[in-house]
Protein backbone atom coordinates (compact mmCIF):
# COMPACT_ATOMS: atom_id res chain seq x y z
CA UNK A 1 0.00 0.00 0.00
CA UNK A 2 1.27 3.62 -0.55
CA UNK A 3 0.18 6.89 0.10
CA UNK A 4 1.56 10.00 -1.28
CA UNK A 5 1.43 13.22 0.94
CA UNK A 6 1.62 17.08 -0.49
CA UNK A 7 3.03 19.61 1.79
CA UNK A 8 4.34 22.36 -0.12
CA UNK A 9 5.33 24.34 3.06
CA UNK A 10 7.71 21.73 5.11
CA UNK A 11 11.04 23.36 3.90
CA UNK A 12 9.92 27.37 4.38
CA UNK A 13 10.68 28.52 7.66
CA UNK A 14 8.86 28.75 10.08
CA UNK A 15 7.56 25.35 10.47
CA UNK A 16 5.04 24.36 13.00
CA UNK A 17 2.65 21.35 14.15
CA UNK A 18 1.15 20.94 10.96
CA UNK A 19 4.68 19.52 9.69
CA UNK A 20 5.73 17.66 12.21
CA UNK A 21 2.85 15.78 12.84
CA UNK A 22 3.60 14.42 9.30
CA UNK A 23 7.10 12.69 10.98
CA UNK A 24 4.50 11.15 13.69
CA UNK A 25 1.76 10.08 11.30
CA UNK A 26 5.15 8.35 8.83
CA UNK A 27 6.54 6.04 11.05
CA UNK A 28 3.75 4.17 12.21
CA UNK A 29 2.46 3.57 8.62
CA UNK A 30 5.72 2.42 7.72
CA UNK A 31 5.71 -0.03 10.42
CA UNK A 32 2.53 -1.30 9.41
CA UNK A 33 4.13 -1.83 5.59
CA UNK A 34 3.00 1.10 3.91
CA UNK A 35 5.30 2.89 1.66
CA UNK A 36 5.07 6.78 2.46
CA UNK A 37 5.48 9.29 -0.40
CA UNK A 38 6.20 12.81 0.45
CA UNK A 39 6.00 16.04 -1.84
CA UNK A 40 7.08 19.35 -1.15
CA UNK A 41 9.41 21.91 -3.01
CA UNK A 42 13.00 22.73 -2.35
CA UNK A 43 13.78 25.26 0.71
CA UNK A 44 16.11 26.00 3.12
CA UNK A 45 14.65 24.48 6.22
CA UNK A 46 15.15 20.87 6.36
CA UNK A 47 14.22 19.49 9.53
CA UNK A 48 11.11 18.32 8.50
CA UNK A 49 12.40 16.47 5.93
CA UNK A 50 15.26 14.78 7.71
CA UNK A 51 12.31 14.07 10.46
CA UNK A 52 10.29 11.82 7.66
CA UNK A 53 13.14 10.34 6.06
CA UNK A 54 14.62 9.21 9.48
CA UNK A 55 10.78 7.82 10.03
CA UNK A 56 11.12 5.58 6.40
CA UNK A 57 9.29 8.16 4.75
CA UNK A 58 10.58 9.18 0.95
CA UNK A 59 10.70 12.80 0.25
CA UNK A 60 10.48 14.35 -3.46
CA UNK A 61 11.49 18.04 -3.78
CA UNK A 62 12.28 18.34 -7.40
CA UNK A 63 9.73 17.41 -8.78
CA UNK A 64 9.53 20.80 -10.90
CA UNK A 65 11.82 23.49 -10.84
CA UNK A 66 11.99 27.00 -8.64
CA UNK A 67 10.74 28.89 -11.75
CA UNK A 68 7.80 26.99 -12.32
CA UNK A 69 4.60 28.67 -12.01
CA UNK A 70 1.95 27.02 -10.02
CA UNK A 71 -0.53 25.24 -12.77
CA UNK A 72 3.28 24.04 -14.25
CA UNK A 73 3.71 22.31 -11.05
CA UNK A 74 0.48 21.36 -10.51
CA UNK A 75 0.70 19.34 -14.34
CA UNK A 76 3.94 17.96 -13.23
CA UNK A 77 2.46 16.87 -9.77
CA UNK A 78 -0.36 15.13 -11.01
CA UNK A 79 1.93 13.28 -14.00
CA UNK A 80 4.04 11.79 -11.27
CA UNK A 81 1.35 10.89 -9.18
CA UNK A 82 -0.86 9.19 -11.92
CA UNK A 83 2.23 7.06 -13.13
CA UNK A 84 2.69 5.88 -9.51
CA UNK A 85 -0.87 5.35 -8.84
CA UNK A 86 -1.14 5.37 -5.21
CA UNK A 87 -3.93 3.87 -2.76
CA UNK A 88 -4.16 7.52 -1.17
CA UNK A 89 -3.07 10.99 -2.21
CA UNK A 90 -3.28 13.89 0.67
CA UNK A 91 -3.03 16.98 0.00
CA UNK A 92 -1.90 17.97 4.10
CA UNK A 93 -0.74 21.80 3.62
CA UNK A 94 -0.08 23.17 0.05
CA UNK A 95 -1.19 27.03 -1.23
CA UNK A 96 -1.13 25.97 -4.66
CA UNK A 97 0.08 22.48 -6.88
CA UNK A 98 -1.27 20.20 -4.05
CA UNK A 99 -5.19 21.42 -5.01
CA UNK A 100 -4.23 22.65 -8.32
CA UNK A 101 -3.38 18.71 -9.21
CA UNK A 102 -6.57 17.44 -8.33
CA UNK A 103 -8.67 17.71 -11.67
CA UNK A 104 -5.61 16.55 -13.83
CA UNK A 105 -5.81 12.77 -11.44
CA UNK A 106 -6.86 9.69 -12.63
CA UNK A 107 -9.73 9.68 -10.95
CA UNK A 108 -9.55 5.95 -9.78
CA UNK A 109 -6.87 7.59 -7.08
CA UNK A 110 -8.54 8.55 -3.99
CA UNK A 111 -8.43 11.50 -2.74
CA UNK A 112 -7.81 13.15 0.99
CA UNK A 113 -7.46 16.68 2.69
CA UNK A 114 -6.46 17.51 5.70
CA UNK A 115 -7.57 20.53 7.36
CA UNK A 116 -4.75 21.58 10.13
CA UNK A 117 -5.68 25.08 10.92
CA UNK A 118 -9.58 26.83 11.82
CA UNK A 119 -8.34 29.57 8.76
CA UNK A 120 -9.58 30.54 5.44
CA UNK A 121 -6.15 29.23 4.11
CA UNK A 122 -7.80 25.33 4.48
CA UNK A 123 -11.63 26.83 3.82
CA UNK A 124 -10.69 28.33 0.85
CA UNK A 125 -9.34 25.40 -1.63
CA UNK A 126 -11.69 22.91 -0.15
CA UNK A 127 -14.66 25.24 -0.80
CA UNK A 128 -13.41 25.25 -4.43
CA UNK A 129 -11.75 21.51 -5.35
CA UNK A 130 -14.51 19.83 -2.68
CA UNK A 131 -16.05 17.83 -5.42
CA UNK A 132 -12.58 16.30 -6.15
CA UNK A 133 -12.16 15.46 -2.59
CA UNK A 134 -13.08 11.53 -1.72
CA UNK A 135 -12.13 12.37 2.58
CA UNK A 136 -12.31 16.19 4.11
CA UNK A 137 -10.37 15.32 7.14
CA UNK A 138 -10.09 18.14 9.89
CA UNK A 139 -8.08 17.69 13.05
CA UNK A 140 -11.16 19.20 15.22
CA UNK A 141 -14.60 19.91 16.10
CA UNK A 142 -14.70 22.96 14.82
CA UNK A 143 -12.75 22.68 11.38
CA UNK A 144 -15.24 19.12 11.18
CA UNK A 145 -18.41 21.69 11.31
CA UNK A 146 -16.94 24.32 9.05
CA UNK A 147 -15.64 21.92 6.20
CA UNK A 148 -19.65 20.66 6.07
CA UNK A 149 -21.31 23.78 6.53
CA UNK A 150 -19.28 26.24 4.84
CA UNK A 151 -17.64 23.86 2.86
CA UNK A 152 -20.16 21.68 1.52
CA UNK A 153 -18.68 18.74 1.91
CA UNK A 154 -21.02 16.05 2.98
CA UNK A 155 -21.20 14.53 6.28
CA UNK A 156 -20.16 10.85 4.73
CA UNK A 157 -17.19 12.41 3.16
CA UNK A 158 -16.53 14.24 6.05
CA UNK A 159 -13.60 12.47 8.88
CA UNK A 160 -12.34 14.11 12.47
CA UNK A 161 -8.38 12.78 13.32
CA UNK A 162 -7.46 14.73 16.00
CA UNK A 163 -2.99 14.24 16.45
CA UNK A 164 -1.72 11.87 18.30
CA UNK A 165 1.65 12.29 21.13
CA UNK A 166 3.20 10.25 22.94
CA UNK A 167 2.04 10.79 27.15
CA UNK A 168 4.24 9.72 29.57
CA UNK A 169 3.88 6.56 31.51
CA UNK A 170 1.26 7.46 34.47
CA UNK A 171 3.64 6.80 36.91
CA UNK A 172 6.20 9.28 35.65
CA UNK A 173 3.24 11.69 35.59
CA UNK A 174 2.12 11.57 38.89
CA UNK A 175 5.46 12.21 40.39
CA UNK A 176 5.96 15.19 37.64
CA UNK A 177 2.43 16.62 39.23
CA UNK A 178 3.70 16.04 42.46
CA UNK A 179 6.49 17.59 42.01
CA UNK A 180 5.35 20.94 42.02
CA UNK A 181 4.70 20.44 46.00
CA UNK A 182 8.17 21.32 46.70
CA UNK A 183 7.72 24.86 45.81
CA UNK A 184 10.69 27.15 43.66
CA UNK A 185 9.46 29.33 40.74
CA UNK A 186 6.57 28.60 38.04
CA UNK A 187 8.36 27.17 35.65
CA UNK A 188 6.11 28.54 32.57
CA UNK A 189 6.41 27.34 29.02
CA UNK A 190 5.45 28.01 25.40
CA UNK A 191 6.64 26.25 22.28
CA UNK A 192 5.69 27.06 18.93
CA UNK A 193 6.01 29.71 16.12
CA UNK A 194 7.33 33.08 17.64
CA UNK A 195 5.43 35.27 15.47
CA UNK A 196 2.16 37.46 16.37
CA UNK A 197 -0.22 36.54 13.74
CA UNK A 198 -2.28 33.88 15.20
CA UNK A 199 0.14 33.21 18.11
CA UNK A 200 -0.12 37.00 19.66
CA UNK A 201 3.39 35.96 21.28
CA UNK A 202 4.58 39.77 21.85
CA UNK A 203 1.92 39.74 24.34
CA UNK A 204 4.38 37.67 26.39
CA UNK A 205 6.60 40.74 27.75
CA UNK A 206 3.71 42.45 29.08
CA UNK A 207 2.34 39.54 30.90
CA UNK A 208 6.04 38.50 32.38
CA UNK A 209 6.36 42.13 33.06
CA UNK A 210 2.83 41.92 34.85
CA UNK A 211 4.34 38.75 36.85
CA UNK A 212 7.24 40.17 38.37
CA UNK A 213 5.44 43.10 39.59
CA UNK A 214 3.10 41.01 41.60
CA UNK A 215 6.21 39.54 43.04
CA UNK A 216 5.76 36.11 41.33
CA UNK A 217 8.27 34.09 41.04
CA UNK A 218 8.57 32.38 37.81
CA UNK A 219 10.47 31.21 34.90
CA UNK A 220 9.41 31.75 31.07
CA UNK A 221 10.77 29.30 29.04
CA UNK A 222 10.30 30.21 25.26
CA UNK A 223 11.23 27.07 22.54
CA UNK A 224 10.91 28.20 19.11
CA UNK A 225 11.69 30.53 16.34
CA UNK A 226 10.15 33.32 13.96
CA UNK A 227 10.13 36.89 13.12
CA UNK A 228 8.88 38.46 16.08
CA UNK A 229 11.95 36.98 18.39
CA UNK A 230 14.06 40.33 18.38
CA UNK A 231 10.55 42.39 19.15
CA UNK A 232 10.00 39.90 21.69
CA UNK A 233 13.48 40.18 23.50
CA UNK A 234 13.47 43.95 22.84
CA UNK A 235 10.13 44.29 24.76
CA UNK A 236 11.51 42.35 27.34
CA UNK A 237 14.00 44.29 28.21
CA UNK A 238 12.25 47.39 27.72
CA UNK A 239 10.06 46.22 30.53
CA UNK A 240 12.93 44.51 32.71
CA UNK A 241 11.23 41.20 32.29
CA UNK A 242 14.08 39.97 30.27
CA UNK A 243 16.12 38.32 33.25
CA UNK A 244 13.34 35.90 33.87
CA UNK A 245 12.78 34.61 29.90
CA UNK A 246 14.98 31.65 28.18
CA UNK A 247 14.57 31.56 24.80
CA UNK A 248 15.90 27.68 23.29
CA UNK A 249 15.32 28.56 19.91
CA UNK A 250 14.17 25.39 17.60
CA UNK A 251 14.96 22.60 19.17
CA UNK A 252 14.69 18.71 17.89
CA UNK A 253 11.80 16.80 19.26
CA UNK A 254 13.04 14.99 21.71
CA UNK A 255 14.87 18.17 23.00
CA UNK A 256 11.37 19.68 22.67
CA UNK A 257 9.73 16.88 25.43
CA UNK A 258 13.13 16.68 28.08
CA UNK A 259 12.45 20.96 28.12
CA UNK A 260 8.38 19.68 28.31
CA UNK A 261 9.74 17.65 31.21
CA UNK A 262 10.96 20.16 33.54
CA UNK A 263 8.23 22.61 33.26
CA UNK A 264 4.86 23.16 35.26
CA UNK A 265 2.84 25.37 32.93
CA UNK A 266 2.05 25.58 29.24
CA UNK A 267 1.15 28.71 28.14
CA UNK A 268 -0.53 29.44 25.10
CA UNK A 269 -2.08 32.99 24.13
CA UNK A 270 -3.37 32.19 20.31
CA UNK A 271 -6.32 34.13 18.78
CA UNK A 272 -6.67 30.93 16.62
CA UNK A 273 -5.81 27.23 15.97
CA UNK A 274 -6.78 23.92 14.78
CA UNK A 275 -5.90 21.48 17.38
CA UNK A 276 -2.19 22.49 18.78
CA UNK A 277 0.06 19.57 18.51
CA UNK A 278 2.88 21.63 21.34
CA UNK A 279 -0.52 21.75 23.91
CA UNK A 280 -1.31 17.94 23.76
CA UNK A 281 2.55 17.42 24.12
CA UNK A 282 2.25 19.72 27.13
CA UNK A 283 -0.80 17.58 27.98
CA UNK A 284 0.85 14.67 27.68
CA UNK A 285 3.58 15.64 30.06
CA UNK A 286 1.60 16.47 32.98
CA UNK A 287 2.08 20.45 32.54
CA UNK A 288 -1.13 22.49 33.61
CA UNK A 289 -2.44 24.65 30.34
CA UNK A 290 -3.20 28.30 30.75
CA UNK A 291 -4.77 29.18 27.23
CA UNK A 292 -7.04 31.53 25.43
CA UNK A 293 -10.78 30.53 24.99
CA UNK A 294 -11.18 29.72 21.11
CA UNK A 295 -13.40 28.17 19.26
CA UNK A 296 -11.13 25.11 17.29
CA UNK A 297 -8.77 23.07 19.67
CA UNK A 298 -8.28 23.79 23.09
CA UNK A 299 -11.85 23.47 24.07
CA UNK A 300 -11.47 19.86 22.97
CA UNK A 301 -8.99 19.72 25.44
CA UNK A 302 -8.91 22.23 28.62
CA UNK A 303 -12.00 22.60 30.83
CA UNK A 304 -11.67 25.67 32.82
CA UNK A 305 -10.65 25.06 36.48
CA UNK A 306 -11.04 21.24 36.10
CA UNK A 307 -7.64 20.45 34.06
CA UNK A 308 -6.18 23.98 33.28
CA UNK A 309 -7.77 27.55 32.76
CA UNK A 310 -8.67 29.42 29.89
CA UNK A 311 -8.61 33.04 29.57
CA UNK A 312 -10.31 35.27 26.75
CA UNK A 313 -8.08 36.11 23.95
CA UNK A 314 -5.71 39.51 24.66
CA UNK A 315 -6.85 39.00 28.80
CA UNK A 316 -3.29 39.50 30.21
CA UNK A 317 -4.41 40.81 32.93
CA UNK A 318 -6.60 37.57 33.52
CA UNK A 319 -3.69 35.55 32.32
CA UNK A 320 -1.15 37.00 35.50
CA UNK A 321 -3.98 36.46 37.66
CA UNK A 322 -3.90 32.75 36.80
CA UNK A 323 -0.12 32.00 36.38
CA UNK A 324 0.06 33.90 39.87
CA UNK A 325 -2.75 31.71 41.55
CA UNK A 326 -0.93 28.32 40.36
CA UNK A 327 2.57 29.95 41.41
CA UNK A 328 1.01 30.49 44.93
CA UNK A 329 -1.24 27.34 45.47
CA UNK A 330 0.82 24.49 44.24
CA UNK A 331 -1.77 21.96 45.49
CA UNK A 332 -4.28 22.91 42.71
CA UNK A 333 -1.35 23.40 40.56
CA UNK A 334 -0.24 19.55 41.34
CA UNK A 335 -4.14 18.54 40.50
CA UNK A 336 -4.70 20.47 37.49
CA UNK A 337 -1.54 19.02 35.78
CA UNK A 338 -2.41 15.53 37.21
CA UNK A 339 -6.00 16.23 35.38
CA UNK A 340 -3.91 17.40 32.38
CA UNK A 341 -2.43 14.05 31.77
CA UNK A 342 -5.43 12.20 31.78
CA UNK A 343 -7.02 14.47 29.18
CA UNK A 344 -3.57 13.54 26.72
CA UNK A 345 -5.13 10.03 26.54
CA UNK A 346 -7.21 9.48 24.04
CA UNK A 347 -4.95 11.39 22.08
CA UNK A 348 -2.22 8.77 21.26
CA UNK A 349 0.41 8.78 17.83
CA UNK A 350 -1.17 5.27 17.59
CA UNK A 351 -4.90 5.99 17.42
CA UNK A 352 -3.93 8.75 15.26
CA UNK A 353 -2.33 6.20 12.66
CA UNK A 354 -4.94 3.79 13.03
CA UNK A 355 -7.67 6.59 12.38
CA UNK A 356 -5.94 7.53 8.99
CA UNK A 357 -5.89 3.87 7.69
CA UNK A 358 -9.24 3.97 8.24
CA UNK A 359 -9.79 7.08 5.99
CA UNK A 360 -7.85 5.75 3.57
CA UNK A 361 -9.87 2.73 3.06
CA UNK A 362 -12.61 4.78 3.34
CA UNK A 363 -11.81 6.47 1.00
CA UNK A 364 -11.40 4.43 -1.57
CA UNK A 365 -14.73 2.80 -1.23
CA UNK A 366 -16.12 6.23 -1.43
CA UNK A 367 -13.93 6.91 -4.94
CA UNK A 368 -15.31 3.57 -6.33
CA UNK A 369 -18.73 4.92 -5.61
CA UNK A 370 -18.66 8.21 -7.03
CA UNK A 371 -17.20 7.54 -10.41
CA UNK A 372 -15.05 9.50 -12.48
CA UNK A 373 -14.48 12.56 -12.20
CA UNK A 374 -11.53 13.64 -13.93
CA UNK A 375 -11.42 17.43 -15.49
CA UNK A 376 -8.66 19.14 -17.08
CA UNK A 377 -10.46 22.45 -17.88
CA UNK A 378 -11.88 23.01 -14.33
CA UNK A 379 -10.96 26.52 -13.66
CA UNK A 380 -7.93 27.07 -10.57
CA UNK A 381 -9.15 28.41 -7.61
CA UNK A 382 -8.98 32.43 -7.08
CA UNK A 383 -5.90 32.58 -4.84
CA UNK A 384 -3.74 31.28 -8.01
CA UNK A 385 -5.06 33.13 -10.34
CA UNK A 386 -3.19 36.26 -12.16
CA UNK A 387 -4.21 39.43 -14.17
CA UNK A 388 -0.68 39.07 -15.93
CA UNK A 389 -0.49 36.93 -18.92
CA UNK A 390 1.71 33.20 -18.68
CA UNK A 391 4.69 34.92 -20.45
CA UNK A 392 4.87 37.80 -18.11
CA UNK A 393 4.66 35.84 -15.29
CA UNK A 394 7.10 33.19 -16.21
CA UNK A 395 9.83 35.98 -16.78
CA UNK A 396 8.79 37.25 -12.86
CA UNK A 397 9.31 33.63 -11.29
CA UNK A 398 12.92 32.45 -13.85
CA UNK A 399 14.60 36.44 -12.25
CA UNK A 400 12.92 35.50 -8.43
CA UNK A 401 14.32 31.72 -9.19
CA UNK A 402 17.47 33.02 -10.42
CA UNK A 403 18.23 35.61 -7.17
CA UNK A 404 17.49 32.86 -5.25
CA UNK A 405 14.65 34.30 -4.11
CA UNK A 406 12.68 31.01 -2.04
CA UNK A 407 8.87 33.56 -1.23
CA UNK A 408 8.06 34.92 -4.07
Amino acid sequence: MRVVIVDTTMTTPPTGGAHTFLADVCAPLVARGWQVSFVTRTGPEQAIVRALREAGGEVEEHLWPASALPEESAGRLAEWVNDLRPDAYVISTSPDAGWLALPLLDSSIPTLSIAHNDVGAYYEPLRHYGEFIDCAVSVSREIHRRTIEECGIPPERARRVPYGVEPLAEEEARARAESSLKGGPLRVGYVGRLVQEQKRVLEMAPLAAELVRRGVDFELHVVGEGAARAALEAELARRGAASRVKFWGWLAPAEVKRRLSELDVFLLMSDYEGLSVALLEALGHALAPVVTGIKSGTGELVVDGRNGFVVPVGDTGQFAERLEQLARDRRLLASLRAAAWEASQPYTIGRMADAYVRCFAEARAINEARGPRSRPDFPIMPACRSAYPFWLRKLKRRVLAAAGRGDY
